[in-house]
């Protein structure tokens, strides 16, 4: 599905190093950026952020933003929130959030893909994406586990991690999430799958919930 006539639309992936932003309407792309943060985003997002706005024609108002949400980077994911809901609310628009994974090329192969991690103590996760959508939350397995469940999977395993974080010999394909995998997916969906993401509240995807540290309390 294209862009509807008369709109643009903001997408910004930085839950992943090599994080991208895109600018498109129903012409086409308008502008894209990437850049490479690992834990900056913060300070390394706002030049190139600002470059690509100055591409919006003037007197234009973003229709909507679309941000990936995780899983991934932790700072990465809350910053492009955060940034994805401050311009929506200059520019009078909704953000709609999707899992990253629903933005790697592999998910656009017509069959189901595996979304695989670390999920840090320990554990690990597994997620099946069909059409360039998570189907279901995340499971969190041990070690042992993960692997036998990932051997009975069936389509490629696709990992945002370095191969050595996980077990060894499971197969897994490095891949990468993009703003412009995003916005695919949020364009391939009907205008009332859209509405609904649209209404959503955004939120991280975690994997966990966060840990937050307790003071101690005084005597």
């Amino acid at each position: 599905m294209a862009i509807t006539k008369n709109h643009t639309i903001l997408a910004l992936e930085t839950s992943v190093a090599q994080a991208t932003m895109i600018l498109a309407n129903e012409s086409g792309i308008l502008s894209q950026k990437s850049f490479r943060s690992e834990r900056s985003q913060e300070c390394d997002l706002f030049t190139p952020l600002l470059d690509l706005l100055s591409k919006l024609p003037s007197d234009t108002k973003l229709s909507a933003i679309v941000v990936g949400i995780g899983p991934g980077s932790y700072n990465g994911t809350r910053v492009g929130i955060a940034t994805a809901q401050a311009i929506a609310q200059v520019h009078g628009c909704r953000v709609a959030g999707l899992c990253s994974f629903e933005g790697v090329p592999e998910a656009f192969l017509n069959k189901t893909i595996w979304a695989v991690g670390d999920a840090r103590r320990d554990s690990y996760f597994l997620m099946p994406v069909q059409n360039g959508r998570a189907q279901i939350p995340p499971k969190l397995l041990d070690k042992e586990e993960f692997s036998i469940r990932l051997a009975k999977c069936e389509g490629p395993k696709v990992t945002f991690e370095s191969p050595e974080r996980l077990p060894e010999n499971i197969g897994c394909l490095e891949s990468h999430s993009s703003a412009g995998g995003l916005l695919k997916s949020f364009l391939a969906r009907s205008p009332e799958e859209q509405e609904d993401l649209l209404n959503v509240p955004i939120e991280a995807f975690y994997l966990r919930p966060p840990h937050i540290t307790k003071s101690k309390k005084t005597e």
